[in-house]
């Protein structure tokens, strides 16, 4: 539990199922040592935190530890795999997945996690549609975070944990890719509200990749001012982190909100060109990493909308 305060998780779960302090100690410890418990006075036992928890209907499984598995192996394939898909080598995750699965035991967590991985990689594989996508990553957070609907459109904060983050993150994009943008929209709003109680130790990181996401799903609404001020937001912070994938999206994020205010009137038309020389410069940037997919991303986009070859010679 060490990624999380645990008294806040307490706390928050507490609130969010509209217990009382005396409801939720009865029968496992005195009001008086949740209470420190909750303020970070008082250090939890893994046995009070197990039946406290219970108490809320809450999975204890150490916070969804994945691949806890002693088996270095499946340790390994996982690293392997995850660094495949960041890369969009799917065929190279493919491989590892089936590997993972061989390897994989009862921990139910690394079997979760099994399941929400490859159905993503199957449809990045197109095996699956979109929709499919949809129906499988919602069917798998019933089952792990069954509450979220409740806080949808709620001012609660309940304080989700890494695994559950990630899932909801998955369905956030998964909704993006049938254009259901509303619906990713209201889940990345859930997750900011929760990260920034600042119960998980690096909640900033965390809060940066759900921001950035949510930029682009207001811009695709048509909220383009929204999505520029969290561009704004995140834009700092990316820099500040040195979080790299983040920062390519923003600065791209940034010039496709401004081509949108032109073609709507928001801004001067004279603007265009500006937008241009800096997609061209993010394109530059990323080629000089070596950030393939973005450059994939920013040069379909700049010939497709400008209608012309990026130039292939360093500016």
């Amino acid at each position: 539990m060490g990624n999380y305060n645990v008294g806040d998780m307490i706390r928050l779960s507490r609130i969010a199922k509209k217990m009382t302090q005396e409801e939720l100690s009865e029968g496992v410890c005195s009001v008086e040592t949740l209470s420190r418990i909750e303020n970070g006075k008082h250090k939890v036992k893994s046995d009070t935190y197990r039946q406290l928890m219970e108490k809320m209907y809450q999975i204890t499984e150490k916070n969804y530890a994945v691949c806890v598995s002693r088996d270095m192996e499946l340790i390994e394939e996982r690293e392997y795999f995850e660094d495949a898909m960041a890369k969009h080598d799917f065929e190279k995750a493919d491989f590892y997945m089936e590997q993972m699965k061989k390897l994989v035991g009862k921990d139910a967590s690394t079997q979760r996690y099994i399941r929400r991985e490859s159905t993503f990689l199957d449809y990045y594989m197109q095996r699956i549609t979109a929709e499919q996508l949809v129906e499988a990553l919602e069917e798998l957070a019933e089952e792990v975070v069954p509450q979220y609907k409740k806080f949808l459109d709620s001012d609660v904060i309940y304080p989700f944990r890494e695994q559950e983050i990630t899932l909801l993150k998955r369905l956030a994009v998964a909704y993006g890719r049938i254009d259901e943008y509303p619906k990713s929209i209201k889940i990345c709003e859930m997750l900011l509200r929760s990260l920034r109680e600042g119960y998980m130790a690096e909640w900033e990181i965390e809060e940066l990749s759900i921001a950035a996401n949510l930029s682009k799903y207001y811009g695709a609404v048509g909220e383009y001012c929204k999505s520029m001020e969290l561009c704004e937001y995140v834009l700092p912070k990316a820099r500040k982190h040195a979080y790299a994938y983040v920062l390519y999206f923003i600065l791209f994020d940034i010039e496709w909100n401004k081509i949108k205010m032109i073609e709507t009137g928001e801004l001067d038309q004279g603007e265009l060109e500006g937008c241009k020389e800096h997609i061209k410069g993010i394109y530059y940037t990323c080629r000089a990493k070596n950030n393939q997919i973005d450059m994939r991303n920013i040069k379909n986009f700049y010939e497709e909308y400008f209608g012309e070859a990026i130039e292939l010679s360093i500016l």
